[in-house]
């Protein structure tokens, strides 16, 4: 009896942590952010519970693509309309929210130019970047900060010297040669006019430059590893759906 006692006594306690633990994590953590914040006068779209601003996010896009208002020459209107209106409503510095991760959006050329010469190791990329890119990216110079990131960078610095730069613009060059000559070949068979989706064309381009700086060979010899690097990339983009509660874990 003691111990069934003692049990219904720690229960709502065991049940009560986590519960505590997810509210701090997915609301108090972020709103002291954000009442911090407020206090500087920087100002934000109300988030809500779980989502923050990301279905506000879907409703914009959505009304843009209805409307056509995307701008061909801007891509932000096209792929982040919520940018242009928030900015418009709260300013060049403003914070919205993906769930539990707290962004803060800076489009003053003054303040990312003071951001830009912060050295300090704390101003870099975010844990849950790291998490989230980790089977990527592992922990190279795109996800890491501190130590690690200067001694990679400290590595990689030479490889951009300029007589290295030089040695690359030749590889560029010719690796362009056969992506403007299937385009070359498509508009002669359409009759010297005709829509081309350059993605692929582009992505595969990008990777043969890498193969050929990097490895010393082209991208039909490692094209194998470059498709599983991108099922990779495309399994991890769709985490991003729920990058708020990657803060969670």
């Amino acid at each position: 009896m003691e111990k069934l006692h003692l049990l219904a006594l720690l229960l709502p306690i065991l049940l009560g942590l986590p519960l505590l633990y997810i509210c701090d994590i997915l609301w108090l953590r972020p709103e002291r952010i954000r009442k911090k914040l407020r206090k500087q006068g920087v100002r934000g779209p109300r988030p809500t519970l779980f989502y923050g601003n990301t279905q506000e996010m879907k409703r914009i896009r959505q009304e843009a693509v209805s409307a056509q208002k995307q701008d061909t020459s801007n891509y932000i209107s096209t792929l982040f309309p919520h940018f242009l209106i928030w900015r418009e409503t709260y300013g060049s510095v403003f914070l919205y929210s993906t769930g539990a991760v707290e962004i803060l959006f800076v489009s003053d050329p003054g303040m990312v130019k003071d951001m830009s010469h912060c050295t300090s190791s704390e101003l870099g990329k975010p844990i849950y970047i790291q998490k989230s890119r980790k089977p990527l990216f592992g922990d190279g110079i795109l996800v890491s900060n501190g130590d690690i990131w200067a001694y990679q960078r400290k590595v990689i610095a030479p490889e951009f010297f300029m007589e290295k730069i030089k040695i690359m613009i030749e590889l560029i060059v010719e690796a362009s040669v056969p992506p403007l000559e299937a385009w070359e070949s498509m508009l002669d068979d359409a009759g010297g006019s005709r829509e081309i989706d350059v993605d692929g064309y582009l992505r595969n381009f990008s990777a043969d430059v890498i193969a050929r700086a990097c490895f010393g060979s082209d991208f039909t010899t490692g094209e194998e590893i470059f498709y599983k690097l991108r099922q990779l990339q495309k399994a991890i983009s769709q985490q991003d759906t729920l990058v708020g509660l990657s803060a969670v874990w």
